[in-house]
């Protein structure tokens, strides 16, 4: 993973894909060590943005399911917490 300018581009060596983060994904992207939970990181990055939690959950919760989608997640994380982002 490299950032450039705020914004992450991550390329997965299994796949060979590169995935461009925006700046809001690559913040995203690294609160997810594994350590908290969906609601935890929503209420962290609603008030950094200062707008409500209900906003903001609904998107932690897409950007989280894409980076799953996209393997860019360890799925062996403790139970509860947001997979933590695979070392690159």
């Amino acid at each position: 993973m490299v950032v450039l300018d705020g914004e992450a581009v991550i390329y997965d060596d299994r796949t060979g894909d590169l995935h461009n983060l925006n700046p809001t994904a690559t913040i995203v992207f690294g609160l997810c060590d594994g350590t908290g939970t969906i609601k935890e990181l929503a209420a962290d990055v609603a008030e950094a943005f200062v707008m409500p939690v209900s906003e903001i959950e609904p998107q932690i919760r897409g950007l989280v399911r894409q980076f799953r989608t996209a393997g860019l997640l360890d799925p062996s994380a403790p139970a509860g917490s947001i997979t933590e982002a695979k070392p690159r």
